[in-house]
C-alpha cells in the first residue's frame, strides 16, 4: 500500500510557507513589523513547519510627528486594552480625545505619570498606568521664596548735596566807624569845629571838603549825625557820603555804589576829628566782601538805605519737594547775618544757609536727590532799594544709587514688580539697600538693610535691618504673605553674586524661583522616554515616563494581530523599566520600519513554490503507480 501521508503533509506545510511569505510581503511597510519564517523539521517520518519570529532591529525613518516613537534596542512598548497588556514595536502613537496616548488600535500606552506640583519623580518599581497628556493641564503657581542678585556696584559713585548760592557776592561800601564819642560834645568855633573828608571814586575826580560844625553842645549821636549831614549836603560831597547812627556810634559811608571808591578822614584846620573818635588819615575802600556782621545798608547792593518795615520774600521748596516761604523784615541795624538766620528758620530740618566769600549759600543737610529751590526778592513798596542777586543751583543733589527691578510671584500666581535700590553711603565699601513696592504690596519687615564689601571689592555681608533674614510682603489680593530671601553672595550654578569695583554698575536679578500658573502648550518625548510638557508661563515639567519591557527570548512572543504580541512561556516574563535601564533609547518623531526583506521573501517564495510543485508531483506519481498496480491485479 503506497502512503500519501508524507507528500501530502509536505504539500500542506509548503502551502503554509507561501501564506506566511504573503503575510510578510503584505507587511512590508508596516512600522515595527518583524519578519516571520517557517523552519521544517522531521516528525515521526514526516515533515512539519515551525513558525518563528525573526526579531532584529529595523531601520528608523524620520516622520516629524512627536508621538511617533521608534525603539533602538531589544525592548517593547507596553499597551493595554481593558485589563490585558500587549507588547509592540509599532510606535505610531497619537493622543486621543481624552488625552490618552494610544496606538492605531486604540490600545493605551503604559508608563508612569508624574506629579507636576513638585512631588518626587515616579519610580519604575511602581505599577504602570495609562499615559495621559491632558491638554487642559495647568502648571500650578509657586510663590517666590528666593531671589538671586548679580552684577557690580560702581565703587566710584559718590552721593552729593544740593547747593544753591547767590550768583554774585555781597560787598561792602567804604565805611569808617568812630572808636567812641564822649557826650555832651562841646564844639567851639575856631577851636575844634573842623575836619576833612576825601572822596576818591572809582570813576571821576577826587573831592576833598573841609567841614565846619556849628559851634554848640551836642548831647547825643543823632544830633551830631544831623549836623554832619547838613554840612555834607552843603558841599560837593552831597549824594556821595553820609553820616549815620550805627547803634550809637558815628559812621561815615560812601554811597556812590561803586567798588574801588575810597573814603578818607583827616584833621581839619581847627581839628575836631579826634573828638569824633577818628585818627588822622583813617581810610576805607568799597568792594570788600561782606560778612555776617555787615549791616545791610552798608552793602554796595543797597542804593537807597533800607528803613524799618522794608521786607524781602523768600520762596522755594525743601529737599522733599514741599513748598516753603517766609519773609525777612528789615529793622534798623539789621545785618546780612540776620537775613541768613531767617533763611535757616524757613528751611530748618532740610537745608542750612551760611555766608561764604560774600555769597549766601544754601546747602542740603543730607546728600542725595533733592527738590530744593530758593528765590529772594524785595517786596513791592519798600522805601529802600537793594539789588538782590539771584540764587543759582551750583551743585545738584545726587544719590549714588544703583537700582534693578525684580518680578516675583505670589501663591496665586500673580506677579509683583519690586525695585531694589542700593545707595552709596559716605563709608568706604558700604551701601544701603531698600525695597520699593507698588500699591498692591505692603512691606511688613526686611525691606531695607546694608551691604558691605572689602578692599578687594568682594562681598563681606548682606544684612537686613531689624534683625530679620528675609523680606516679608503683605498682599492685597488675598494671597499668602510673601517671604523672600535675597541672595547677594555667590551661589554655584546660579550666580556669581554682587561685587564692588570701580567699573560700570551692572546690577540685575539673576534668578527667582517663583512662577505664575500656566496651561500646557506643547510637549516633547526625550530619548529616555520622559514626556516633557511646556507651559504658557515658560516653565517645563515632566508629565510622564514611558515604560518599556524586555524579554529573555523575544522570538518566543506570540503575535496576536495589529503588530501586537503577548508573552508566552517561551518568551519569559517581561522585565519592565525605563529605556535607559533596559539599554534602549526612544527616538521621537520617528518610526521603526518593517524588517521584511522583499528580495529575500521572493527568493523564499520561489523555493517554496518548487517544493510545493515537487510534493504535488510525488503525489501524482504515487497515484499513477497505484492505478497500474490495480490493473495488474485484475
Amino acid at each position: 500500500m503506497f502512503s500519501f501521508y508524507i507528500p501530502t503533509a509536505a504539500l500542506n506545510e509548503q502551502k503554509k510557507t507561501l501564506e506566511l511569505l504573503g503575510e510578510n510581503i503584505a507587511n512590508l511597510n508596516t512600522p515595527g513589523y518583524k519578519t516571520r519564517r517557517i523552519t521544517f523539521v522531521e516528525t515521526l517520518g514526516t515533515v512539519a513547519g515551525v513558525s518563528q519570529l525573526m526579531f532584529k532591529q529595523g531601520a528608523v525613518t524620520y516622520t516629524g510627528n512627536v508621538t511617533d516613537l521608534a525603539i533602538k534596542g531589544d525592548s517593547f512598548f507596553i499597551v493595554k486594552k481593558g485589563e490585558e497588556k500587549f507588547y509592540t514595536r509599532a510606535g505610531a502613537f497619537s493622543v486621543d480625545s481624552s488625552g490618552k496616548l494610544v496606538n492605531v488600535d486604540g490600545y493605551v500606552v503604559q508608563g508612569w505619570m508624574e506629579d507636576i506640583r513638585g512631588g518626587s519623580e515616579a519610580e519604575a518599581t511602581s505599577t504602570i498606568t495609562d499615559i495621559i497628556i491632558d491638554p487642559d493641564l495647568i502648571m500650578p503657581a509657586k510663590a517666590t521664596e528666593n531671589v538671586w542678585l548679580a552684577g557690580n556696584l560702581n565703587a566710584g559713585l559718590e552721593s552729593t548735596r544740593e547747593v544753591w548760592a547767590t550768583g554774585s557776592a555781597f560787598t561792602k561800601k567804604a565805611t569808617l566807624v568812630s572808636s567812641g564819642i564822649t557826650f555832651p560834645l562841646n564844639v567851639t568855633a575856631g577851636v575844634n569845629d573842623q575836619f576833612k573828608v576825601t572822596f576818591n571814586p572809582q570813576f571821576g575826580e577826587t573831592i576833598t571838603e573841609e567841614l565846619t560844625l556849628t559851634a554848640g553842645t551836642y548831647n547825643d549821636i543823632d544830633s551830631l549825625v544831623t549836623e554832619i549831614n547838613n554840612q555834607i549836603n552843603a558841599s560837593d560831597l552831597k549824594g556821595k557820603v553820609e553820616a549815620v547812627n550805627a547803634g550809637g556810634s558815628l559812621k561815615f559811608r560812601a554811597i556812590d555804589g561803586y567798588s574801588g571808591t575810597t573814603l578818607t578822614l583827616s584833621s581839619g584846620t581847627n581839628d575836631v576829628l579826634s573828638d569824633l573818635g577818628f585818627v588822622d588819615g583813617v581810610s576805607s575802600t568799597s568792594g570788600d566782601l561782606a560778612d555776617e556782621s555787615t549791616e545791610l545798608n552798608d552793602l554796595l547792593q543797597v542804593t537807597t538805605s533800607l528803613v524799618t518795615g522794608d521786607s524781602f520774600n523768600i520762596v522755594g521748596k525743601n529737599r522733599g519737594g514741599e513748598s516753603v516761604s517766609g519773609a525777612f523784615t528789615y529793622t534798623d541795624g539789621a545785618t546780612l547775618g540776620d537775613l541768613v538766620d531767617t533763611i535757616n528758620n524757613i528751611y530748618s530740618g532740610y537745608s542750612t544757609a551760611k555766608l561764604e566769600n560774600g555769597k549766601v549759600v544754601l546747602e542740603d543737610d543730607e546728600v542725595g536727590d533733592s527738590s530744593t529751590t530758593i528765590s529772594l526778592s524785595a517786596s513791592d513798596g519798600n522805601t529802600g532799594l537793594m539789588s538782590v542777586p539771584s540764587f543759582v543751583n551750583t551743585e545738584s543733589g545726587y544719590t549714588a544709587r544703583v537700582s534693578t527691578s525684580m518680578v516675583v510671584y505670589d501663591s496665586l500666581g500673580e506677579s509683583h514688580n519690586l525695585t531694589i535700590n542700593f545707595t552709596k553711603t559716605e563709608n568706604t565699601g558700604e551701601w544701603n539697600w531698600e525695597i520699593v513696592a507698588s500699591s498692591g504690596e505692603t512691606i511688613v519687615k526686611g525691606g531695607s538693610g546694608k551691604v558691605l564689601f572689602d578692599s578687594n571689592g568682594s562681598l563681606i555681608s548682606f544684612i537686613y535691618d531689624g534683625g530679620v533674614d528675609a523680606l516679608t510682603l503683605s498682599l492685597s489680593n488675598g494671597a499668602e504673605d510673601l517671604v523672600i530671601r535675597l541672595h547677594a553672595d555667590e551661589q554655584e550654578g546660579i550666580t556669581a553674586g554682587i561685587t564692588q569695583f570701580n567699573a560700570v554698575s551692572t546690577l540685575h536679578t539673576k534668578h527667582q524661583d517663583g512662577k505664575e500658573s500656566g496651561t500646557l502648550n506643547d510637549f516633547k518625548i526625550r530619548s529616555d522616554g520622559a514626556i516633557i510638557g511646556y507651559f504658557t508661563n515658560g516653565e517645563e515639567a515632566k508629565l510622564a515616563q514611558i515604560a518599556l519591557a524586555e524579554f529573555a527570548n523575544p522570538s518566543g512572543l506570540k503575535r496576536v494581530g495589529g503588530s501586537n504580541f503577548i508573552s508566552t512561556g517561551e518568551s519569559g516574563v517581561p522585565n519592565i523599566g525605563k529605556a535607559e535601564s533596559l539599554g534602549s533609547t526612544i527616538e521621537s518623531g520617528s518610526l521603526e520600519l518593517s524588517t521584511v526583506d522583499l528580495a529575500d521573501q521572493f527568493t523564499k517564495m520561489i523555493e517554496a513554490q518548487r517544493a510545493y510543485q515537487a510534493a504535488a508531483r510525488v503525489i501524482s506519481t504515487l497515484e499513477q503507480i497505484a492505478d497500474e498496480t490495480t490493473r495488474l491485479k485484475r
